[in-house]
């Protein structure tokens, strides 16, 4: 059976999540300023599109413009966070970035000019901003504000995918393969399943679900990093060498024992000597 790719496993995922969820026609939205489509991501990342439309639309109500958002208490931007988890959270990170706009731009309708440039240049720009930290808050701005093709994923949507079999590395990772599979026509269609299958926790046990069963991740891993406890492999016997630093010596051979000088021969007797000097 021949390995089935990851791009062909997600369009099968899409197939199959069509015929589970039957989204709604897809309706071609209006962009978003930039600056409502960040409120937006830090709104939407770990809740519905429900959720985050309601708190959009509550800011929207409730506050006479951006700048109001701003200057505001937090208890104020948490009331319009009530129904959105970690609200203290969430109004930290909203009030954050609109400050930090209005020290670079003193203007709230700056960013707009972004959709008109080229999208490097303009994600360029953004990440300058402490929002954009988060891959889900900047696929967002790209996907709702710049025109380009993102499709975001949070922490639900990474997990639902992994009980799939689907393993990536990190989110960025997992959201350029999920980018390549899925056309850019298809992109918020597929967000929207992607958003019902996070959400929807009697999938892991449908087996009309389509699984990734061809996990390269974690198989390279294994071969990379082998367990501890494995029996190392056995090395093949190495020749010996002639002479092993292990080996003694060889002992030295005897000296052949040298002969004795012979004694000197003795000198022959003086004249005279023994006897008197005649006088």
């Amino acid at each position: 059976m021949a390995t089935q790719s990851k791009t062909q496993y997600l369009a099968d995922l899409h197939a199959y999540l069509k015929r589970r969820y039957k989204p709604k026609a897809a309706s071609t939205a209006a962009r978003l300023p930039v600056i409502d489509a960040v409120v937006y991501g830090i709104c939407h990342e770990e809740t519905t599109r429900e959720q985050a439309n309601q708190a959009l639309s509550r800011f929207k109500d409730q506050f006479s413009d951006w700048n109001e958002v701003r200057v505001s208490h937090l208890g104020e931007l948490q009331e319009a966070l009530a129904d959105v988890p970690d609200p203290a959270g969430r109004a930290q990170r909203i009030r954050r970035f609109l400050r930090q706009l209005f020290e670079k731009t003193y203007s709230f309708t700056s960013l707009d000019v972004l959709a008109k440039k080229p999208l490097k240049e303009a994600l360029k720009t953004l990440q300058a901003f402490e929002a954009f930290s988060s891959d889900y808050v900047t696929a967002t701005v790209i996907q709702q504000a710049l025109g380009g093709h993102a499709i975001p994923i949070d922490s639900a949507a990474r997990a639902a995918l992994e009980k799939l079999g689907l393993h990536e590395d990190d989110v960025p990772t997992l959201r350029g393969l999920v980018e390549r599979a899925i056309p850019k026509n298809r992109g918020a269609e597929f967000l929207e399943l992607l958003e019902d299958l996070a959400h929807d926790p009697a999938v892991e046990n449908d087996p009309k679900a389509p699984r990734w069963l061809h996990q390269g991740k974690p198989a390279k891993a294994a071969k990379e990093e082998p367990a501890k406890d494995a029996a190392p492999k056995a090395e093949k016997p190495q020749p010996k060498k002639a002479t092993p630093a292990s080996e003694p010596e060889p002992a030295k051979p005897a000296k052949k024992p040298q002969p004795k000088p012979a004694p000197p021969a003795p000198e022959p007797p003086k004249k005279g000597k023994g006897k008197p000097d005649a006088k």
